[in-house]
C-alpha cells in the first residue's frame, strides 16, 4: 500500500494525466524528465506585464502584475490544459522575496473576488465605503493589500476563470481531488522554474474548499518536489467533510448539526435574540460549553430523557439559538443550515444568509422548495463586472474567452474521494498532521467568521482539537475570529483585522 500511495504522489503531480492506455513508471519517469529539460524555455512572451504605483497611507508601492498562463502537460508530453493566473510582484527580480500562492475554493471557484476584494493591490469598494450595487462601480488602492509584505500569486483551476483543459475527456481527472492537487503543485513548480522563485519563503492560502487545496498540497508538494513550505493560511476552513453543516442532517451523525451550535447562538445574538447582555465572544464561548457539556450527550443518547427534561432540553436550545420551541421540538433539536437559515424568520417570510447570517432576503418562491442565498447582495452584483473591467483596462489582459467565475460544470463533476479517503466525504486532517510533522517549523494560520453556517468556526476548532499533535505544536498555530461570514473579507472591519493578523503571521 506505501509503495502505491508514493508512486501515485510521484505520478500525480506531473498532472496525474496520461495518454489512453497504461504507461510503466520508466516510461512516465523519461517522459518527464525530458520535459525538465525544455520546459520554461517558452514562456516569457506569452505573459503580459504592466507596471503600477498605489498609495498606501503615507507611501507608494510599486509593483509588476504579470497575467497569463502555464501549460499543464501529460507524462507523455502532451500539452494538456493550462491555469491562468495573476503574479503581482513587488520587485521581479528579487528572487528571495515571500511569495504566496493564492486559490479559491467551490470546489469550481475561480480567484475573482481574491483580486479586487481583499488581498490584491487594488479592491473594489465596500458597502461601508459606499458601494453601489449598481453601475459605474469604483476601485480603489487597497490599503489592506498583502503585496507590502508578500508577493502574491492568484490562480484559477480547470473549468474556472481562464483556466481550460484542452480536451473534454482530461476534465475528469482536473475535477477531483487528487487530479487537482497535482494540477496545483506541477503549477507551483512551473511558476518555480519560470519566474525563478526557488529560493523564496513560500506560503499558501487557500479559502473555503481552497483550505483543504493548501492541506493536500503542502504533503504532495514535499513528497513529490520536494519543496517545503513556511506557512499556510486557512481561511473559513473545511478540513473535515463531515463536520460540516451544509451537509445536512446525517442519520445517526449528529457531530455536524453539533458543531453548528455556536455559529447558530452567533447569529441568534447578532439579531437580539439571545444573551444581549453579553459580548459576541461571552455568547459563543457560553455555546461551546452547552455544545459539549448538554447537546452532544443528548444527541448520543437521546432515549434517556423523560418527556420533562427533553421539553427543558430544547426549550434551553431554543432559548440560545433563537427559534421557536415547536420548530426545535419538530425537529427534534437536529438542524442544518437549510432549516436554520429558513427557520429563523419564517413568519416573516424571509430567510438569513449561509454563507454570512447577519443578511436577510425575502424568499424567491412560495413553495419554499428553494431560495437564494441573500449573503453579500449588496456587494455581489459588482465583483464579475468590475473584475473583467480591471482585467481589461488596468492589467491589460483581454482573453477572448469567457472567464468562468464559478464553474457549476466543475462543482456538479466533483470527484470527492481521496486515496486516503475512498468512497467518502473527505478529511484532510492526517495530510496536515503529516505535513507539521515532517515540516515542524511550517506555521498554520486559521481564520473563521462568527456568522458562517457553512463552514462553522466550531467545525474548525474540533478539527484542530483532533489533529493529535504533541503540545509543543500549538505555537504553530495563529487562529483568529472574524465578525462577518463565510467571506469575511467582504466585510471592512474584517478585512482590516485580517491585515493586521497575517501581517503578524509573515512576520514569524
Amino acid at each position: 500500500m506505501f509503495f502505491r500511495i508514493a508512486l501515485l504522489l510521484l505520478i500525480l503531480p506531473l498532472t496525474a494525466l496520461r495518454a489512453a492506455g497504461e504507461i510503466d513508471f520508466e516510461t512516465a519517469l523519461k517522459s518527464f524528465l525530458e520535459l525538465l529539460a525544455k520546459e520554461g524555455s517558452e514562456q516569457g512572451d506569452e505573459f503580459t506585464k504592466t507596471s503600477h504605483t498605489i498609495h498606501l497611507k503615507n507611501e507608494k508601492l510599486s509593483y509588476t502584475a504579470i497575467t497569463g498562463k502555464l501549460p499543464q502537460y501529460a507524462v507523455n508530453g502532451e500539452e494538456v490544459g493550462e491555469l491562468f493566473f495573476t503574479a503581482y510582484l513587488q520587485d521581479p527580480s528579487d528572487s528571495n522575496r515571500p511569495v504566496t500562492f493564492v486559490f479559491n475554493g467551490g470546489p469550481g471557484g475561480s480567484s475573482l473576488p481574491l483580486h479586487i476584494a481583499s488581498i490584491g493591490p487594488r479592491r473594489l469598494l465596500l458597502p461601508e465605503e459606499g458601494q453601489k450595487t449598481l453601475p459605474p462601480y469604483e476601485m480603489i488602492d487597497n490599503p489592506e493589500t498583502l503585496l507590502d509584505v508578500t508577493d502574491i500569486v492568484l490562480i484559477d483551476p480547470i473549468g474556472t476563470g481562464y483556466s481550460r483543459a484542452n480536451k473534454e475527456a482530461y476534465k475528469s481527472l482536473y475535477y477531483s481531488v487528487e487530479g487537482d492537487l497535482a494540477s496545483f503543485s506541477e503549477f507551483i513548480r512551473m511558476f518555480c522554474i519560470t519566474f525563478k522563485r526557488w529560493n523564496s519563503p513560500k506560503y499558501l492560502m487557500g479559502i473555503s474548499y481552497g483550505t483543504c487545496r493548501a492541506c493536500g498540497l503542502a504533503e504532495t508538494l514535499r513528497a513529490a518536489w520536494g519543496i517545503h513550505l513556511n506557512g499556510v493560511i486557512l481561511m473559513s476552513p473545511a478540513l473535515d467533510f463531515q463536520t460540516l453543516g451544509f451537509i445536512g442532517v446525517q442519520r445517526d451523525r449528529p457531530l455536524n448539526d453539533c458543531l453548528s451550535i455556536p455559529t447558530f447562538a452567533a447569529t441568534a445574538w447578532y439579531h437580539g435574540r439571545t444573551m444581549q447582555d453579553k459580548t459576541i465572544e461571552e455568547t459563543v464561548d457560553y455555546a461551546r460549553r452547552f455544545m459539549y457539556e448538554q447537546y452532544l450527550p443528548v444527541m448520543m443518547q437521546p432515549s434517556r430523557l423523560n418527556n420533562d427534561e427533553r421539553k427543558a432540553f430544547y426549550q434551553s436550545l431554543a432559548d440560545l439559538i433563537g427559534l421557536p420551541l415547536s420548530t426545535i421540538q419538530r425537529y427534534e433539536g437536529r438542524l442544518s443550515e437549510r432549516i436554520y437559515t429558513t427557520e429563523f424568520l419564517a413568519s416573516d417570510r424571509k430567510v438569513i444568509g449561509g454563507i454570512d447570517s447577519r443578511y436577510i432576503g425575502d424568499v424567491s418562491t412560495l413553495q419554499g422548495e428553494f431560495h437564494e442565498d441573500p449573503s453579500y447582495r449588496d456587494f455581489r452584483p459588482a465583483l464579475y463586472p468590475s473584475f473583467l473591467n480591471y482585467m481589461q483596462t488596468e492589467l491589460e489582459t483581454d482573453v477572448p474567452t469567457h472567464y468562468f467565475n464559478f464553474s457549476v460544470d466543475a462543482h456538479s463533476r466533483w470527484d470527492f474521494s481521496t486515496y486516503d479517503t475512498p468512497g467518502e466525504f473527505p478529511n484532510f486532517l492526517q495530510r496536515l498532521r503529516r505535513s507539521l510533522v515532517d515540516q515542524p517549523h511550517m506555521k498554520v494560520f486559521v481564520g473563521a467568521g462568527y456568522y458562517d453556517l457553512r463552514t462553522p468556526f466550531g467545525a474548525a476548532e474540533y478539527s484542530l482539537d483532533h489533529l493529535e499533535l504533541p503540545a509543543s505544536y500549538q505555537e504553530n498555530f495563529q487562529v483568529e475570529y472574524y465578525p462577518a461570514g463565510h467571506g469575511f473579507v467582504f466585510h471592512l472591519e474584517s478585512l482590516k483585522k485580517l491585515k493586521a493578523d497575517l501581517t503578524k503571521f509573515y512576520a514569524q
